[in-house]
């Protein structure tokens, strides 16, 4: 009944909604997201604060890759290609393109509606533009309810799932993990926001470049593939029968459906996670110029996600690991990356990487829901769920893969299509902002935020 709960919502309301949607802004806003992609680099980097006292644009796009990268980026790929077919990867670049469009508008609508706490701090994301904007105070609530089942879920559950596949074949026992991995993760997330944004700020670059730099040497030793393996990827798009027979049983319906599902799970395009995380962002800017640039550059998350999920792609069909019998989820990466480098240690490179993953995906997470906790109830409420989310964590170490994917996957869908809600009823005050003579002046001059 799940799967079939699951279905309907991809394939009916996710993949119609995303791509109408998602279209739709990127001719309204001349695709923002390609045509501006330089200046919103230069954006996200020109505004670092290496003294950590405030919330800048470099450690809200860190906090929003932490969450990013994460097991999605990994066993999810994997799960996409045994799911799907290679062609999954394809309809996973769809959703992250159009998708960014979302974040552009989220982003700027969370900043448009925040407020300032009791203690200073900025709150923003799709419950206050719900409920501020279009005057949808249940349907906020509804969406805050989600944000923290989705948190328990997607950044719980099945970020120790797939953790706890590595450390099981060494011999771990899974609860032991997850006890080892809360114990880790309550010491940072009790220590607030600004131990947040630095843990973030330092671990994300390091981990992303790391990872990236093993599978560009793994493609390196088979460059004569590349080529080949992205023409499946094509071929697999459209015309799936033609691989090895049919054997395999894809279809096209299948590969687009997989494919959003995962680069859902992967980028979060849509889902407003990253409108709740970059309203936090302090600026001495005017509204509109912080709205317009932290919009802009939520763009950057979406593109350095698909190079992570396509480089993953890449190393499991060059090195035709996709194809072995006997291997799921974060077991046929490390699988790839011991054929890729040939010898067995290098397994051990998906194990490391997967658990930095895990770790700040869990870690941005948790910031979320504490922010739809408060929304909900009060700021006093926060310690207690914090307490709860991380005897949620050992949890996610003995589910079984497929029962923890398919809710976690549910609840992203919910929370997603309730944001569409608020991002298509006043997507035309972005679009007053966008059309203001003062736009041009933002992104046209030197990208400069401080």
């Amino acid at each position: 009944m799940l799967d079939q709960f699951k279905d309907i919502l991809s394939l009916y309301i996710l993949i119609p909604f995303v791509t109408i949607v998602g279209l739709f802004f990127s001719l309204r806003f001349r695709f923002i997201q390609c045509t501006h992609v330089l200046r919103a680099w230069k954006f996200f980097l020109g505004d670092r604060d290496t003294s950590n006292s405030r919330a800048s644009s470099f450690s809200a796009v860190a906090a929003v890759l932490g969450g990013n990268l994460g097991t999605g980026n990994i066993s999810g790929i994997a799960v996409a290609l045994a799911m799907g077919g290679p062609g999954a990867m394809f309809w996973m670049w769809v959703m992250a393109t159009l998708g960014a469009t979302l974040k552009f508008v989220s982003c700027t609508l969370g900043i448009l509606y925040r407020k300032q706490n009791e203690t200073g701090e900025s709150l923003g994301g799709p419950m206050y533009y719900l409920a501020k904007g279009l005057k949808l105070k249940g349907t906020a609530k509804i969406y805050a309810l989600l944000a923290i089942c989705t948190a328990l879920t997607v950044g719980n559950l099945v970020q120790m799932n797939s953790l706890a596949l590595p450390f099981t074949q060494a011999g771990i026992p899974p609860l032991a993990t997850g006890i080892g991995m809360s114990i880790l993760i309550a010491g940072v997330i009790l220590g607030g926001l600004k131990r947040f944004s630095r843990v973030a700020s330092t671990v994300v670059p390091f981990m992303a470049i790391g990872y990236i730099l093993a599978c560009a040497y793994i493609i390196s030793g088979h460059l004569d593939q590349v080529m080949p393996a992205f023409g499946l990827i094509l071929q697999a798009a459209f015309a799936p029968s033609a691989l090895t027979g049919g054997v395999l049983g894809y279809t096209v319906l299948e590969g687009i459906r997989v494919g959003f599902d995962r680069g859902l799970f992967a980028t979060d395009v849509g889902v407003g996670i990253d409108s709740i995380i970059h309203s936090s962002v302090d600026s001495k800017k005017s509204l509109t110029e912080t709205a317009l640039i932290q919009g802009l550059i939520s763009t950057v998350s979406p593109l350095v996600v698909m190079i992570v999920c396509t480089l993953t792609g890449l190393v499991l069909i060059i090195t035709d690991t996709w194809l072995a019998p006997g291997f799921e989820s974060t077991n046929m990466c490390i699988e790839a990356f011991k054929r890729g480098f040939s010898f067995d240690f290098a397994g051990h490179i998906i194990t490391l990487t997967l658990f930095f993953f895990a770790f700040t995906t869990i870690l941005t997470w948790s910031f979320c829901a504490d922010k739809a906790v408060e929304y909900l109830f009060s700021r006093k409420m926060i310690r207690p769920f914090q307490w709860l989310f991380i005897a949620f964590v050992p949890l996610g170490a003995i589910f079984h893969v497929k029962v923890v994917w398919t809710i976690a996957d549910i609840f992203m869908n919910l929370m997603l299509i309730i944001n569409l809600i608020g991002l298509v009823g006043l997507y035309k005050e972005v679009a007053l902002l966008y059309n203001n003579p003062e736009r041009k002046r933002i992104f046209q001059k030197p990208a400069s935020i401080s």
